[in-house]
């Protein structure tokens, strides 16, 4: 947490010496999300997401007519449960928070760009975690034969390029209320499940967020 206030403060300390450009502030729920078919406890994987909270503060510059480059700090979560059967079956419950740095370029649709398009880089630094892995016997699935903490096991940095789209309605000249709903891929492993391998699960965002517009001084626009 301390690493996103002292962020947001020294982002927010800058917006007055920038150009024409937008700062917000975004709130919502996050979920990782399996690519793996779900099968039965006799063969195949299993798993279950859970949605988080999610925060995030951003800033974008104004390059051109539609197009916006800047960035996004936030604080992101996985919570799940996984398991992989073969000979055996191994399972795991994972947490793991990351405070991650996400540099995005943005792309305004239609005359009055109500609506944008952004991809996305997000770099995440773990800040909490805890995970435990339980080995079962081939036919015995009700209780594991052992358990352990495999918290060891948890990525420390993690890379996410992603996709979304954002929705903007307006409230005055300078203030947007903002919808964003955006999709990723970790082209990391988070952590991973006995000897089965890495898991390295998609990723879903859901936000509702506020944005304030800021221009161009007169005398710098007159300028160009």
């Amino acid at each position: 947490m301390k690493y996103f206030l002292v962020a947001a403060l020294f982002l927010g300390g800058i917006v007055n010496s920038l150009a024409q450009n937008r700062i917000g502030i975004e709130t919502g729920v996050t979920a990782p999300l399996f690519t793996v078919g779900n099968s039965n406890d006799a063969f195949g994987y299993r798993h279950s997401a859970y949605m988080k909270p999610t925060i995030s503060m951003s800033y974008l510059r104004k390059i051109d007519k539609h197009v916006y480059v800047g960035g996004a700090l936030g604080l992101e979560a996985y919570d799940f449960y996984f398991s992989k059967t073969q000979d055996y079956k191994t399972d795991l419950q994972h947490f793991s928070s990351y405070f991650t740095i996400t540099p995005m370029v943005d792309f305004g649709l239609g005359s009055r760009q109500y609506m944008h398009i952004f991809v996305s880089a997000a770099m995440g630094f773990l800040t909490s975690f805890n995970e435990t892995t339980g080995v079962y016997g081939q036919g015995s699935y009700q209780t594991p034969d052992y358990s352990y903490n495999s918290s060891g096991n948890v990525r420390g940095f993690i890379f996410r390029p992603g996709l979304g789209l954002k929705q903007h309605f307006p409230i005055s000249r300078y203030w947007h209320i903002t919808l964003s709903e955006s999709y990723s891929l970790l082209a990391t492993d988070l952590t991973h499940i006995g000897e089965f391998g890495g898991i390295h699960p998609a990723y879903i965002m859901f936000k509702l967020g506020v944005m304030r517009k800021f221009h161009r001084p007169l005398h710098a626009q007159s300028a160009e």
